[in-house]
């Protein structure tokens, strides 16, 4: 995005910033002369508040360094880059006199937050699976170096009516360098792995409706998957990201027979099979705030190109879009709107393809979204094709907090549309496609919580 524009972005988007209600700076120490425009020079860029984030990382975020001309609006688009961070919580700026005229101090006031925070909480209940859950920790400024590190598990155990059948489970970890600086570019670096074993229930409905209930005789289809990820790529603007990456997957699945005849199985090869794939992402992202944004827009765009040529025994591409909107209303409310499309292509396993309930806030039927991409329902539909359309409506109830911090009331409709092959009606897994939501969100030292009406609802649909 070209720089005038993202400065009348952040102008926008400051406005109902954190901490106070704008950022503009105050005047200048000194008056000019009447009819003559004075530029002033920072000679010194001072930070107050820093803890435990070096001084250094800070730096590498800014727009404006020592000895440039004050620009107003590079000092906004510094601002808005700090608190997209997650690293603080307020991030003030001012202006002091330098030790000669028409020299200044940019001076940035900092309160830091706990960067290690609870990412994922899943706990949840279903017929194939009685109990299971699973937790996620985040750190985003570690060492306060500015590296992301992060972890994650699923556990729900043997399957009902079968104890002695292998665990399903789900184990995630990664590592983020979102800014290292090589010959005057910024690059980003990351790594991730993952092990994950799981089924998926094959009956000839979604219901498994023959078995009355006793699951323990489904037919279903077992397999695990082991591979990482590493990726790499550039900052084109303060607010942008374009990555690349190498993906290898290492697969086994196996069929299992059930006292009732199998449906069809999901798409994967039985036996041992290869995963090899490249993926690109571009995301731009200038929300004014991750918790309760009223302003800005988010656009992520998703390509996987999976290939024997790589290594692998899949030919497929795999495409998605991600779009989201934040618009300020009166008396600090926002609204938020959404949007998501996809399309699969080729021979794609069965979990790159599209599972509808993921994208929904509820889904009548067998249906629950994963966790950790670990299906607990019965229905192991997925589709190519994906729609989705959503606004959500945010109420802000408090904001000062001790422990939780803030607070708001979000109410949510979504649409959705999936299908599984091209030019095909929607199926049976989005015959519903509508879903609404009643949520209360909660900021606090460790991480941002989500008590969902939809959630809960979606147990006993």
């Amino acid at each position: 995005m070209p720089a005038p524009a993202l400065a009348a972005v952040a102008l926008a988007l400051l406005a109902s910033a954190q901490g106070k209600a704008a950022a503009e700076l105050p005047p200048p120490p000194e008056e000019p002369t009447a009819g003559v425009t004075r530029r002033y020079v920072v000679e010194r860029i001072q930070f107050d508040g820093l803890e435990r984030t070096r001084p250094s990382e800070v730096r590498r975020h800014l727009s404006i360094a020592e000895g440039e001309v004050l620009d107003d609006k590079a000092v906004l688009l510094s601002r808005l880059r700090l608190l997209q961070l997650g690293w603080f919580s307020r991030v003030e700026t001012r202006v002091e006199r330098g030790k000669e005229r028409g020299l200044v101090v940019l001076v940035f006031e900092f309160t830091e937050r706990n960067t290690l925070i609870v990412s994922d909480l899943v706990i949840g209940s279903t017929g194939p699976q009685p109990i299971y859950g699973g937790l996620g920790l985040s750190e985003g400024n570690f060492l306060g170096l500015g590296l992301g590190l992060s972890g994650a598990f699923v556990y729900g155990g043997a399957p009902a009516e079968r104890p002695l059948d292998p665990s399903r489970f789900a184990l995630r970890g990664s590592f983020y360098a979102p800014d290292v600086a090589f010959s005057g570019l910024p690059l980003v670096f990351g790594a991730s792995a993952f092990a994950l074993r799981g089924e998926e229930l094959t009956c000839p409905d979604p219901e498994c409706s023959l078995l009355g209930g006793h699951y323990g005789s489904a037919p279903r289809l077992r397999y695990e998957r082991l591979g990482g990820e590493l990726t790499a790529g550039i900052r084109p603007g303060p607010f942008e990201r374009l990555l690349a990456g190498y993906r290898l997957e290492r697969l086994n699945a196996s069929e299992s027979a059930g006292s009732i005849a199998s449906g069809p199985l999901p798409s994967i090869r039985l036996g041992h099979s290869t995963l090899a794939a490249l993926t690109g992402t571009y995301d731009r992202d200038t929300r004014n705030d991750l918790f309760f944004p009223t302003d800005g827009t988010r656009l992520a765009l998703n390509i996987v190109l999976g290939s024997q040529a790589l290594g692998g025994d899949y030919e497929y591409s795999r495409y998605l879009l991600q779009v989201e909107s934040d618009h300020g209303l009166f008396g600090g409310h926002s609204l938020k709107l959404l949007g998501a499309a996809g399309a699969v292509q080729g021979e794609a396993p069965f979990f790159e393809r599209f599972y509808p309930a993921d994208f929904a806030y509820f889904s009548v039927g067998p249906a629950l979204g994963r966790a950790l991409e670990l299906n607990f329902s019965t229905d192991s539909r997925y589709d190519a094709y994906l729609a989705m359309l959503g606004a959500e409506y945010g109420i802000p109830l408090w904001s000062q907090g001790r422990f939780f911090h803030r607070g708001y009331l979000a109410l949510g409709a979504r649409w959705l549309y999936s299908a599984a092959r091209a030019r095909a009606g929607r199926t049976r897994a989005s015959s519903v496609p509508f879903s609404g939501e009643v949520a209360l969100r909660l900021d606090t030292p460790i991480g941002s919580f989500n008590l969902s009406m939809g959630y809960a609802l979606d147990n006993f649909l």
